[in-house]
């Protein structure tokens, strides 16, 4: 058994958002995010993955294709294999997302 500490994953970049690997495995994958405010995690797909981002803490806009929502604490989004996504920090204070890769 492994176990990590959250407070250890949250470092902050003033000049890009920090991606700190949890787990990696070979049908899953963990990850946090961090961003500052105004940090963006760019469009990209996961090809044969599903994606599942869980806010921890913060809000901003998640991009799902053409499709904008807001995003804040406790939300929890889906994007398929087929699907591109992109994350971007437009509160006043810093957000974190943890995201779960997992094999289709």
């Amino acid at each position: 058994m492994t176990i990590k500490k959250l407070k250890d994953l949250q470092t902050y970049d003033e000049t890009k958002l920090t991606k700190n690997i949890v787990f990696d495995e070979e049908k899953s994958k963990t990850i946090v995010f961090n961003f500052l405010p105004g940090q963006v995690l760019p469009k990209h797909g996961h090809s044969h993955r599903n994606a599942y981002v869980f806010v921890i803490e913060g809000e901003g806009v998640c991009y799902l294709d053409d499709i904008d929502s807001a995003i804040q604490q406790g939300d929890i989004v889906h994007c398929n294999a087929h699907q591109t996504i992109s994350i971007e920090n437009t509160g006043a204070k810093s957000m974190t997302v943890y995201v779960v890769l997992a094999a289709e």
